[in-house]
């Protein structure tokens, strides 16, 4: 098993996870296998043990349920999944982290350990980097402050030009129905009053099709602004958009 099979397995395995737990604990363990760096991927395999172990214990600390390790570290599970492990990557076993998944168990969610203690946690602690970005904002806060107030600016501009034109759209199919009102008074006059309704007619269907188009188009931008405000802000913590 190599980085990309362990990365594989472990994401089908928290395929019933919410979609942003999932994809953290994904990146977290990228970011742990990079951290590590390529020569020593076999080691961190067989550190951090099977990815149904890694699995079960990120799936059992998110609903609060019990996670037994001695499920996955018994004898037979272990030479199982160790002989697989040889198979990909021939010639590590002897220079792991620990031997038969002895260091297996040590390891947990959000808290890396292994026989190398030196090795720094990956930079994935979500709490540290709020609280960087809360440093930042508050040494930097007269920038910050004409930043936001810039970027509420621009996002209410466009919601407002778009809450417009859909406003506008209207206003000209309601402009319709009154022309078209106008024209059946001129019934009096039919040559007048054939004209007059024309035009209402016409300017009707143009609103209606200008009101469809822009509430389209609202519903398009709207939501499409909504996802970049989100992934603008878990750039910073997760390090890529969503």
């Amino acid at each position: 098993m190599n980085r990309e099979k362990f990365i594989a397995e472990l994401q089908a395995r928290l395929s019933g996870m919410p979609d942003e737990e999932r994809r953290a604990a994904i990146q977290y363990y990228e970011d742990y296998f990079a951290d590590a760096g390529e020569e020593n991927e076999a080691d961190v395999i067989r550190e951090l043990g099977s990815p149904e172990k890694v699995a079960e214990s990120i799936k059992a600390d998110y609903y609060g349920t019990q996670f037994n390790e001695e499920d996955f570290e018994h004898k037979d599970y272990m030479e199982k999944y160790t002989r697989g492990a040889r198979t990909d990557s021939a010639g590590s076993a002897g220079t792991g982290f620990g031997g038969e998944g002895s260091q297996a168990g040590n390891r947990s969610r959000g808290n890396p350990q292994g026989q190398n203690q030196n090795r720094q946690k990956p930079w994935t602690d979500n709490r540290v980097k709020i609280l960087l970005i809360i440093l930042i904002a508050i040494v930097l806060w007269p920038l910050t402050l004409g930043i936001g107030i810039a970027a509420l600016g621009i996002v209410a501009a466009v919601i407002g030009f778009f809450a417009f034109l859909v406003v506008a759209a209207v206003g000209i199919m309601l402009a319709g129905v009154v022309t078209a009102g106008v024209g059946v008074a001129l019934l009096v006059i039919p040559p007048a009053a054939f004209i007059v309704i024309g035009i209402g007619i016409l300017l009707f269907v143009c609103g209606l099709a200008a009101t469809v188009g822009t509430v389209k188009l609202c519903i398009i931008v709207y939501p499409a602004m909504l996802r970049g405000f989100v992934n603008l802000c878990r750039r910073p913590l997760y390090g890529k958009a969503v």
